[in-house]
């Protein structure tokens, strides 16, 4: 038997009343010398099974419940435990093969041609934008009310994909490898090399993506390209423009770029 069915089997014991080989798990009826009455057993081959009886005016009968029911119980926990020791173990995706597979998705896309709407909703899958907003914007966060982060996250996140979806377009032609990985300060650190297939004299170039784990979902949190971090880049321009102009001409300049398709943030 494979441990799928020993736990099934495990799972539904059945109880036994005295005198019987197999038995149910429901009540049955007795009568007052304590005796199973008779009529209410039924023969399945050769073994009596205990059944509930219609009730008799003529005949006074007690209502007895199953006394094993707590040896069912056991059972239960102890086919629960054996499970839980046989089952195989389940671990996430380590976060390389996260970025392995979502960057094989993207690629994919940008090399058919499909629509930025139909990359749009893999990056959706991929970045999360609420952390890059709260990063990109810093210190300035706190300060913001709900639907200014609403609309800052909004247009970041266009900003963002239109980067994201330039430096796809950029490697189409790399061939790209997987360095390992490291802890960072604000997740997993992906290394990659970036080689031209094309051209040979082109220095590699190094991509790291910042991932992060959360209730169960891996999502980008960051990309450093040759040492240059998109979030910290995106900080330091909002930071400029707060502290000449405050938080209404970043929006004013943020819808600007993201009507025209730009990635920049000034």
């Amino acid at each position: 038997m494979n441990a799928g069915a020993l736990c099934a089997a495990l799972a539904h014991p059945v109880a036994r009343h005295p005198g019987s080989a197999l038995a149910v798990n429901r009540p049955y009826l007795v009568n007052k010398v304590g005796e199973i009455d008779k009529a209410s057993e039924f023969r399945v081959g050769e073994r009596m099974i205990g059944a509930p009886l219609a009730y008799n005016p003529e005949r006074p009968q007690t209502l007895a419940q199953d006394p094993v029911i707590p040896r069912r119980h056991l059972l239960t926990l102890a086919a629960a435990s054996l499970c839980l020791a046989l089952a195989p173990s389940v671990q996430a995706a380590s976060a390389e093969d996260f970025v392995k597979a979502k960057q094989a998705e993207l690629t994919k896309l940008v090399k058919q041609g499909k629509s930025d709407a139909e990359v749009d909703k893999v990056f959706d899958q991929v970045l999360d934008y609420r952390v890059l907003a709260e990063a990109s914007l810093g210190e300035h966060w706190a300060g913001r009310t709900p639907t200014e982060r609403d609309e800052f996250t909004a247009l970041l996140s266009k900003l963002v994909r239109a980067s994201y979806r330039k430096n796809l377009k950029k490697t189409l032609g790399y061939d790209v490898s997987y360095q390992g990985t490291e802890k960072g300060k604000n997740g997993e650190i992906v290394r990659t090399i970036a080689k031209s297939t094309k051209d040979a004299r082109q220095e590699p170039l190094s991509i790291d993506y910042v991932v992060r784990s959360e209730g169960g979902a891996q999502r980008i949190v960051d990309v450093v390209t040759e040492g240059s971090s998109m979030v910290g880049n995106y900080r330091s321009s909002f930071n400029r423009i707060m502290k000449k102009s405050g938080f209404a001409e970043v929006l004013k300049r943020m819808r600007k770029k993201a009507e025209s398709g730009s990635d920049s943030a000034e």
